[in-house]
């Protein structure tokens, strides 16, 4: 409401302090740039959509230039990603680490192999578990979204308006800083996990979208 009636101070001070509380929460920056990002595609896509009038299509430039900044350990961190969701039928990848624990030939290597599979096995299951929280966060609020951005109950410049607030809060979610729960290599895991099923998910309610239409 502030950013509508074009109290912007007010709705960036209110949003950032918002952020800042929600990254206090365990897993809650993480989540805070996760939502951050959804808010930030629904508005770039609502903006660029030629259905609400305000513009051209710009979901594609949005998506690139959010695949850029993870560009720099890409090759690598796919490979690792890739790895561990072919892992991720979880006693397959069980199996094929007991098999290397049968082959130790001392006690200490055996200790070093077993918890090494529990360690995978543990970032697998989190990863599943992670990727659907993000499909869960992102399906409830494109719902919440596309009712705030296409309500008929006010004008199109007041939706517009709402737009591009949401589009600020996007990028104020972003970049709270607070302290990731997810460090190293999982973090980089986690972000293409996210960051892939968020796409695939607004993709999803699109198709479903246009096919009910």
């Amino acid at each position: 409401a502030l950013w509508v009636e074009e109290d912007y101070d007010g709705a960036k001070a209110i949003w950032t302090s918002a952020a800042e509380d929600l990254a206090q929460a365990s897993y809650g920056t993480e989540l805070v740039h996760l939502i951050g990002k959804v808010y930030s595609l629904q508005a770039h896509r609502i903006l660029g959509s030629s259905r609400s009038g305000m513009g051209m299509p710009s979901i594609v430039q949005w998506a690139k230039a959010q695949q850029s900044k993870m560009e720099d350990s890409a090759d690598t961190s796919k490979a690792k990603r890739e790895g561990l969701m072919a892992g991720m039928k979880m006693m397959t990848l069980q199996q094929k680490h007991q098999a290397e624990i049968a082959k130790a030939t001392t006690e200490e290597e055996k200790k070093e192999k077993t918890a090494a599979m529990e360690q995978e096995l543990t970032l697998g299951m989190l990863n599943i578990m992670w990727t659907t929280t993000v499909v869960d966060i992102t399906a409830t609020l494109h719902e919440v979204v596309e009712m705030v951005l296409h309500d008929q109950s006010v004008d199109k410049d007041a939706r517009k308006r709402r737009a591009h607030g949401l589009k600020k809060l996007g990028e104020i979610f972003m970049e709270c800083k607070g302290s990731p729960s997810i460090g190293g290599d999982a973090k980089k895991l986690y972000e293409e996990a996210a960051f892939a099923a968020m796409l695939e998910t607004i993709k999803r309610k699109e198709e479903a979208a246009h096919t009910a239409n």
